[in-house]
């Protein structure tokens, strides 16, 4: 790792401490702005990349027997991220990973990644999760930290997702995940 990999920068420096402090919610009201300037499309995206964006954050969060990601807000929080808080070059990042999802749908299946059923976006994630991860893609590593961050933040993710004990006994060194269930929230 050099030097300049090794030196946080002050967004990302800022992004972890507003989180680590429980501020999430006042991510959105900064306005990075000018005055009098808005986005293109009012949200920070457009009709068709809010879609393709609400299916992806679906397939890496569904609904099981707790809420998926559409049903947590998550697309909304990202939106909301991208037009009010995020550089242009973030909107560009992420616009870039959601180009690139729906490119791998065409190249693999011939249709839009919305287009496909179920069982074929899946494929497509799993696919493209491997190869970025493998690279280390920091875009694609900031976008899954949006959509987990989005997820774990909202009240969904919060109370039926994770478990709230507020004393959670006693400490055990190493206990297999099938006893306890679900990860614990902290408050």
């Amino acid at each position: 790792m050099s030097v300049a990999d090794a030196k946080m920068n002050r967004r990302a420096l800022l992004l972890g401490a507003v989180v680590l402090l429980g501020g999430a919610a006042a991510l959105t009201r900064f306005n990075r702005k000018p005055a009098g300037v808005t986005s293109v499309s009012g949200a920070g995206m457009s009709a068709e990349q809010f879609a393709l964006l609400e299916q992806v954050t679906e397939v890496m969060i569904p609904a099981t027997d707790t809420p998926g990601a559409i049903a947590a807000g998550v697309p909304a929080f990202i939106r909301q991220m991208m037009s009010q808080w995020a550089s242009t070059a973030s909107r560009a990042e992420i616009a870039g990973i959601l180009e690139a999802v729906d490119k791998a749908a065409w190249a693999k299946f011939g249709a839009a990644f919305i287009e496909l059923p179920p069982e074929r976006r899946h494929h497509i994630l799993r696919s493209f999760d491997e190869d970025r991860t493998g690279r280390q893609d920091p875009p694609y590593g900031k976008f899954k930290y949006l959509v987990l961050a989005g997820y774990y933040l909202s009240e969904v993710g919060a109370t039926q997702e994770l478990r709230y004990e507020l004393i959670p006994g006693a400490w055990r060194a190493c206990v297999p995940f099938s006893e306890i269930g679900r990860a614990t929230a902290v408050g």
